[in-house]
Order: structure tokens, then C-alpha cells, then sequence
């Protein structure tokens, strides 16, 4: 129903109304006021500033707030007022999704912590440049009547101050829910994502588990507080045991495996799920011991690794290295099975960016620089992984 008081009154102040802009049905909006119809008024606009045009850093960011637009209004006819002033965004890399709320003032203002919601809407927390669309709305009120009025369109280029570093770690009774254990179960990057992560194992227990950053570890579970590691977001988690279920930041509650079964695990952080793939080879073969060679040149004696899974799969060491050196991993300290990387010695040189690789047997060394380093190694996927020590 048309808002008819304060139609006239707009008019009647010379501001000259338009046709209803139906060009945002194609997403989500919040309703504020009921029966809003969105109108434009010519002259009253918003001009993106240079800031809202370059790239948004919030890393680097000093201020609380940005200036992301500049408003041009007439003079509010008497009894009207201008409320409710928010950008609509939407990520524009994305064919499905409810468009999220951005507060901003009418200076044109938007808080660090606004923009830096938006993007953990959407995304997971890696310090990624992310792209969003959006569209500028602001509510003409008059008494109990509303107009929806839409300032302009927007593109905002965001990074995200970076939260979590890269590693993340599955604990609880699935593994190990010794805290001493907690730092021995990193999980495995995806190569082709900055979201997603994998674990591989039988989960011989009650199967439960949780996933931590490394940095919430540090910063949070030492004094119990777990509201940044990532549970189960179901309903019902403890009688949950689905192939895929919600993740959900915060959450107390542990994520179940389906069956005491070989499973890999994998999160995804951006779309906050996670999914068991169960192995179809469910009998791996088992080792007694995997070792760590070629540690300053000694390619005859092994640093041997200690298992913390129940299954026995996945090995862990930490191992300082007074220069920098190739290695393999071997098994029960003989050449018979030992795994590397590549078709030439140094193929995979480790670094900060490419700390996790996934090994073959039978392949050429890596080469490590000098460092003490977490170092972590799944004779069943051959995934090899080496964290710095802090």
C-alpha cells in the first residue's frame, strides 16, 4: 500500500520521485518497517569515496571506521526524517546467498568490525582480498510511515586482518584429549583452498572431536575458553553421526565420526561444514616405527617419530635443524619404503606458504631450512607437514 502522507510530502518539498526500483529482487532484504516500497529521488544519492574505491585493508586499518560514502540530500521536509542507513552486500564471486546488513551513518561512516563481519559471513577467517557488491538503502520515516530509498551501487574490495594462522588441529577422544597431544594432530591444507582441511585416521573411540586454530590454542583453551575453537552446529550433535553436518565457530559440542571406521575428515571453513569420506582400503598397512632421515647429512640413523592417533597412522616430532638440510621419512628404519617429494632433490623446499605437501614413495629429499619445526607425517595419505615452533 502506497505510503500517501509521506509521498506528498516529499513531493511537495520539490524532491522529485521515480518509479519503485525493482532491480533488487534478486536478493534478500531485511524488512525494517512493513509494505516498504523502494523509491529513488533524483539528487539524493551517495558518491563512493576514493577509500570505498581502492582496496580496504582492515590488517592494516589505524581507525575504528572508514568513510565509504558521501551523502548529497535536500533539506528533510518537516516531519521526515532519514533512518536506518545500511549497505546491502553480497559477495560477488557467489551465485546463492542472503545478502548481509552493513550499519553505516549518515556521514557515510562503517565500522572495522562491520566490514570485518561481512566478510566472516561469507568466508573463513584467512587474510584474503574479497570482493562484494552492494547496494545503498536509507528509510524516509514519518510517524509510523516508511519509504525504502536506494542511494547507489557499490563494489568494495575487503582483506580481513588475519585472525587464524594456517594450522588447525583436530582434538578430543578421536584422536588424542591429552592436552600435551593437542599441538600432534594438525590437519592437512587443502592445495587448491585456503578453507578447506582434511584429517585421515580410524576412529576407534567414541569418535568425538573438536577443531582448533593454533592461535585460539594460545591465546584461548589454556584458560578455558573454548569460544573460538569450531564444534558441531547440529541440532542434536551427540546423536548426530551424518557423513556431512554443520560446523559452527563457538560451539561446545563435539562433531561424532559416522562408524569406528578409516575416515578422512575434512572442515570447510567458509561454508562452515565438514564431511567424513570413508576409505575404501580398510586395512592399511601398519608400521613400527617411521623415522625422519637425512637430518645434517646423516643418512644413516632415523629421528624416530611417535604416534598419537589410536590407529597408529599419523606420526609426530618435533626436530631442530642447525642448518638448513634434505630429508626423507622412511618406515622401521629401513630403505625398503621411504617417501618424498618430487622427480629432483629440493622440488619441495619448505617455507612459510608451503609447509604441507603430499608425499610419494619412493621420490626425491626435501629440503628443510635451519629451524625447530613441529614436523608431522600420515603413512596412509602421505601427507607431510612442517610447522614452525613458537
Amino acid at each position: 500500500m502506497k505510503k500517501i502522507a509521506i509521498y506528498l510530502m516529499l513531493a511537495i518539498a520539490g524532491w522529485s520521485l521515480t518509479a519503485c526500483d525493482e532491480s533488487h529482487d534478486d536478493y534478500v532484504q531485511p524488512v525494517v518497517y512493513s509494505q516498504e516500497e523502494t523509491i529513488t529521488i533524483d539528487g539524493f544519492t551517495a558518491t563512493p569515496t576514493a577509500a570505498a574505491s581502492s582496496s580496504i585493508n582492515l590488517g592494516t586499518m589505524t581507525e575504528d571506521s572508514i568513510q565509504l560514502f558521501t551523502l548529497q540530500q535536500g533539506t528533510l521536509p518537516s516531519g521526515v526524517t532519514l533512518d536506518n542507513i545500511r549497505l546491502e552486500a553480497w559477495p560477488a564471486d557467489k551465485t546463492e546467498y542472503v545478502a548481509a546488513k552493513v550499519v553505516a551513518s549518515e556521514k557515510g561512516m562503517v565500522t572495522k568490525d562491520e566490514l570485518a563481519k561481512l566478510v566472516y559471513t561469507f568466508y573463513g577467517k584467512k587474510a584474503t582480498e574479497r570482493t562484494f557488491k552492494a547496494k545503498l538503502f536509507a528509510n524516509a520515516i514519518k510517524g509510523t510511515e516508511a519509504l525504502l530509498i536506494t542511494l547507489g551501487d557499490f563494489t568494495l574490495k575487503i582483506t580481513p586482518e588475519e585472525v587464524e594462522n594456517p594450522y588447525y588441529y583436530v582434538y578430543g577422544n578421536a584422536t588424542s584429549a591429552k592436552k600435551e597431544d593437542a599441538y600432534k594432530t594438525v590437519m592437512t591444507p587443502d592445495p587448491n583452498s585456503d578453507v578447506v582441511f582434511s584429517y585421515t585416521t580410524k576412529y576407534v573411540s567414541s569418535g568425538d572431536m573438536k577443531v582448533w586454530n593454533s592461535r585460539y590454542w594460545q591465546e584461548g583453551h589454556k584458560t578455558n575458553d573454548f569460544s573460538k575453537l569450531y564444534g558441531s552446529g547440529e541440532e542434536k550433535p551427540t546423536s548426530y553421526k551424518g557423513t556431512t553436518g554443520k560446523l559452527k565457530q563457538g560451539s561446545t559440542s563435539s562433531i561424532f565420526s559416522p562408524t569406528k571406521e578409516y575416515y578422512t575428515f575434512t572442515i570447510d571453513l567458509e561454508a562452515l561444514t565438514y564431511t567424513w569420506t570413508k576409505l575404501e582400503d580398510q586395512n592399511p598397512v601398519s608400521y613400527t616405527t617411521i623415522g625422519i632421515i637425512g637430518v645434517g647429512g646423516d643418512w644413516s640413523n632415523d629421528i624416530d617419530m611417535v604416534t598419537v592417533d589410536k590407529a597408529k597412522h599419523n606420526w609426530y616430532a618435533q626436530v631442530t635443524i642447525a642448518a638448513d638440510t634434505q630429508l626423507k621419512f622412511r618406515a622401521d628404519h629401513a630403505w625398503t619404503t621411504d617417501w618424498g617429494y618430487g622427480d629432483a632433490d629440493g622440488d619441495w623446499t619448505v617455507n612459510d606458504d608451503l609447509w604441507a605437501k603430499t608425499l610419494e614413495k619412493g621420490k626425491k629429499n626435501i629440503a628443510v631450512p635451519a629451524g625447530t619445526y613441529h614436523v608431522y607425517f600420515c603413512d596412509i595419505t602421505g601427507a607431510a607437514h612442517f610447522v614452525p615452533a613458537e
